[in-house]
């Protein structure tokens, strides 16, 4: 072979190798939305999908774009409290009302689905919130209903679903390390080869006796430094989902950020830890931690990431959990009859979003 042939051989290699590299870069501090200075137009971009600044002068409004709202005993309001940067006037305020409802939540159908995709939210929570039971998510299903559909428990075969959740308590250290509410984020995660909580390894066993590894509740990513929750601020909130690129593969990932700091990423090589039941444990240093092998989010092409939901869901359970910690730490301020969250802002795009830029 020639030197010519080689030198041209070995360039290609090289430019392949750079591309892949380039691909899997993740993106931080700024993005889509520093090319629009309070948001303004950026509804135009092409890599735009929805957005969302609650503009609207009632909660009624809202149904003309969201596919489901839910406003039980007026969970829902419309109000003047925004992010500094914001570019409008209003946001939306959602309590959890103990004994009437859980909270609301808006929801939307993305048609006809994508293969990666990002959400972007600017979240506040009441300087007396206490803990929530499920928070905001992504997820995708074949022909997708215009109203959420619940399957807790439950493997799933045909559709997956990830939640950006705030939680307390921190399994990978040890003993496990309690945050007070609303707590640090994570992914609360549902797909095809999910784990077990009833095995220890996670293993999925049908056969006697039966009930051993056959209930699925949503597997659990944390970061290995989490991201603390303030209370009575503005936070930036982006989350995103890239799909497996083919039925055989596990090369999917989901990873978020926080005022444009990336904290949490799974992806093929992109974390060393291991699984405990349904938790995926990052604990530098242990033996047991290898590089987390990516998603296989799906084994049907067709299926895309299609479902988006903004939602404050607070059960009896989580107002019952708020009681016990109220208890143990009586000088914490905590509300015991109402949970309370804004949201504002929202952008869902085919790639990084960002903060908000400052307007000019």
């Amino acid at each position: 072979m020639s030197d010519a042939v080689t030198s041209a051989a070995l360039l290609c290699f090289l430019l392949a190798a750079a591309a892949l590299a380039s691909e899997d870069q993740v993106a931080e501090g700024p993005g889509l939305a520093a090319r629009y200075p309070g948001d303004a137009g950026m509804e135009k971009d092409a890599a735009v999908v929805f957005t969302e600044s609650f503009e609207s002068p009632d909660v009624a409004g809202l149904k003309d774009h969201w596919s489901t709202v839910d406003n039980k005993e007026e969970a829902l309001s419309i109000s003047e409290d925004v992010p500094q940067a914001s570019g409008g006037e209003h946001s939306i305020r959602v309590t959890a009302k103990r004994g009437k409802n859980a909270g609301g939540y808006v929801y939307k159908v993305l048609s006809p689905g994508y293969d990666e995709l990002y959400a972007r939210i600017y979240v506040k929570f009441a300087p007396d919130y206490g803990f929530d039971h499920h928070f905001c998510s992504l997820g995708g299903e074949m022909d997708p209903k215009p109203w959420p559909v619940g399957r807790a428990g439950l493997r799933p075969k045909d559709y997956f679903g990830t939640g950006i959740e705030p939680t307390t308590e921190l399994a990978h250290t040890y003993p496990a390390k309690q945050f007070p509410p609303p707590g640090f984020w994570h992914f609360y995660t549902y797909w095809p080869e999910m784990r077990s909580w009833e095995t220890v390894e996670g293993a999925v066993k049908n056969n006697p006796p039966e009930g051993t590894g056959t209930s699925f509740y949503g597997n659990n990513f944390s970061p290995a430094e989490p991201t603390f929750t303030p209370r009575g601020e503005w936070v930036c909130l982006e989350w995103m989902v890239r799909l497996n690129s083919s039925p055989d593969k596990t090369d999917g990932a989901q990873r978020f950020w926080v005022n444009g700091k990336l904290i949490g990423n799974w992806g093929p090589g992109s974390v060393q830890g291991f699984w405990v039941r349904d938790t995926y444990r990052i604990v530098p240093g242990d033996e047991r931690a290898k590089p987390f092998e990516g998603f296989r989010w799906r084994t049907n092409m067709q299926l895309k990431i299609n479902k988006f939901k903004l939602e404050n869901y607070v059960s009896d359970t989580a107002f019952e959990t708020g009681d016990r910690y109220r208890t143990e730490h009586p000088d914490f301020l905590m509300n015991d009859k109402e949970y309370t969250c804004w949201f504002d802002d929202v952008v869902v795009a085919t790639q990084y979003i960002g903060p908000i830029a400052p307007l000019k």
